[in-house]
């Protein structure tokens, strides 16, 4: 059995924007955000349209332009004459043209919720995957009020309003993103920024999961609400990890593993209790699910921003994260380009950065001491379109990377916002803790490593 819907619309306001456009108020309605999705009535839409072509070509808006713009038509429905002067009729009044561009944008709005009303029943007989269904609903849904509740007059204004106060920000010495923590890492990105998709890469156990954990906890620690999304590691392990990195303590090894005697244990034991009241209030909200599809990503994530305020999104890592049904049957690289887009697409949507982990290809390690090159992206191609940063931490001295401490190079490899750049890094290893390695306590055993790369070398 069909179903007939009406579809919401106001005719006289229509015609009541088209008069007032014609009687001097083009401008203004533009500048308002009147635009063809505006008019569900044909001629009012063809007036509309015949009107920006006066514009564009430089011909004056005024009712004796579009009679006589109209005037040549001679197909079925066009508008003639008489419908130029129906529309004056409608707005004798031109100062009422606020009036009707509002009752207009209202409609408009009404055929955007009935519109995805429609799809959502649509979709759903013909879905075979009920997360993926009520994930795509949530995106819908979610684009819809931001659309509904966004005005949209003057958006380009705006833009300039946001852009002018950035700038003031930035020459006042303030970021002009989020601050990862690292001041050398922010001194090149200017901070993480909202809509940007932003990869880390590296081979495994090389740091990319601890300096994301350290990012995530850092921000929370400030009050700043973070996602994570683990693929590899439950949530007790990433706690595990962060407490060890803020409380300064090696608690695996030496409460764990049982490093250290009885009163050794202790004394660790209380050095880290004291961080623990801090990390539990931390708003970073864990979810460590490895069977999560890029859809599923995006729902929660919605979820986290509208319930928890969620600025800053981390997904560890890209190439674990599980295909759609309708991906699961497309070669390795369409599956991950549909995971990259994804999660550019959920920056864009929630305005906030999100942080992509990815991992190396062994060409890097066959490539040791060498720059990492964007092609050595596992399944790359999309990795690379789709990030606007993407950022490469390796060893450049694999002698570096003997000891309780390891120095590795983080470098900038691509900044559509930016310039790029490489930053020394040292890994705390016992304490998965990442700290800048011009920090004073690091100056005395750097110095005597590179001394002995110098001899050697020598």
């Amino acid at each position: 059995m069909s179903t007939t819907y009406n579809i919401p619309n106001d005719r006289a306001a229509e015609l009541g924007v088209i008069g007032a456009a014609v009687q001097g108020k083009f401008n203004e309605l533009v500048a308002f955000g009147i635009n063809k999705s505006h008019f569900h009535d044909l001629k009012c839409r063809q007036m509309w349209e015949e009107i920006l072509k006066l514009e564009s070509k430089g011909s004056a808006v005024a009712v004796e332009t579009l009679c006589h713009a109209v005037s040549g038509k001679d197909r079925v429905n066009s508008p003639t004459i008489l419908d130029v002067n129906a529309a004056v009729d409608s707005c004798p009044a031109i100062s009422n043209w606020l009036y009707w561009a509002e009752k207009c944008e209202e409609k408009r709005r009404a055929r955007i919720v009935q519109e995805v009303g429609l799809k959502l029943v649509e979709s759903s007989g013909s879905s075979d995957n009920l997360d993926d269904l009520v994930a795509s609903a949530e995106s819908v849904v979610f684009d819809l009020n931001q659309t509904i509740s966004t005005a949209t007059h003057n958006n380009r204004k705006e833009s300039f309003r946001r852009l002018i106060e950035m700038l003031e920000d930035a020459h006042n010495g303030k970021e002009a993103g989020i601050p990862t923590g690292f001041p050398s890492l922010d001194s090149i990105l200017g901070g993480l920024r909202g809509g940007q998709f932003i990869v880390l890469a590296a081979r495994p156990s090389v740091g990319k999961s601890a300096i994301a954990g350290n990012i995530a906890e850092r921000l929370a620690l400030k009050g700043v609400p973070v996602g994570f999304f683990s693929y590899e590691m439950t949530q007790d392990e990433l706690n595990l990890r962060m407490l060890s990195s803020v409380s300064d303590t090696n608690l695996t090894g030496d409460i764990l593993n049982r490093g250290l005697d009885d009163n050794g244990r202790l004394t660790t034991m209380s050095k880290a209790s004291s961080s623990v009241v801090d990390l539990c209030k931390a708003p970073v909200h864990i979810i460590d699910n490895p069977s999560l599809t890029v859809n599923q990503i995006r729902s929660h994530a919605r979820r986290m921003v509208k319930d928890h305020d969620v600025k800053l999104i981390i997904i560890d890592y890209i190439q674990l994260v599980k295909p759609g049904v309708d991906d699961s049957k497309r070669d390795r690289h369409l599956q991950i380009a549909a995971t990259t887009s994804g999660l550019k697409q959920l920056a864009m949507e929630l305005g906030i950065p999100v942080i992509g982990l990815a991992q190396l290809s062994r060409e890097a390690e066959r490539n040791e001491g060498q720059r990492p090159r964007m092609s050595m992206l596992r399944e790359s191609g999309s990795i690379e379109q789709d990030a606007d940063v993407i950022m490469f931490l390796w060893c450049k001295d694999p002698n570096m990377f003997d000891g309780p401490n390891v120095l590795l190079n983080l470098t900038i490899g691509k900044n559509r916002s930016g310039r790029l750049g490489d930053i020394d890094l040292v890994l705390v290893r016992n304490k998965t803790r990442f700290e800048e390695a011009t920090e004073p306590h690091h100056e005395q055993w750097l110095n005597v490593k590179r001394a002995e790369q110098v001899k050697r070398e020598g």
